[in-house]
């Protein structure tokens, strides 16, 4: 099976640009769990992870996640990129009177198990009488990068 993945250049791509980072409770001899940030909102996600939720935030590092459904055509080798995919919901806030988009990423390999969390919570806090949950999906790749050194 060839793992190679190849990404289309030039024109538009979908991309975006997101944070790579381990979380882990002060303490825990378990190792992190990887998660995805979009980068702009990253600092604030890693001061509410920390602060909020008390966990350690660790191994940051920022790259590309690319869509690989896009007609790609320059190759990546497996090496190079981890799977992760995009999930984008719509849900419909009352209070604001219209849809609002939240999008997350995950590794693939977890996506099925993460995906189930992710619906369970967000169908929990569903407004009695709003609109079911628009639910989109994309495969990408993260790709991978060396952290830069402080």
């Amino acid at each position: 099976m060839d793992d190679t993945v190849a990404v289309k250049l030039g024109g538009t791509m979908p991309s975006q640009k997101l944070v790579r980072c381990e979380i882990r409770r002060p303490g825990s001899l378990r190792g992190g769990t990887v998660r995805y940030v979009p980068l702009e909102i990253f600092g604030l996600w890693e001061y509410l992870m920390r602060t909020k939720h008390e966990f350690e935030v660790a191994g940051n590092v920022a790259s590309l996640w690319i869509d690989v459904d896009e007609n790609p055509e320059v190759a990546y080798g497996e090496e190079q990129y981890e799977r992760v995919t995009e999930v984008m919901l719509l849900r419909y806030s009352e209070r604001d009177g219209m849809f609002g988009k939240v999008s997350r990423y995950f590794p693939t390999e977890e996506y099925p198990e993460l995906k189930k969390l992710l619906l369970s919570h967000y169908e929990s806090v569903r407004e009695p009488g709003a609109p079911s949950l628009q639910m989109k999906e994309r495969n990408g790749i993260w790709i991978k990068r060396e952290p830069r050194l402080s």
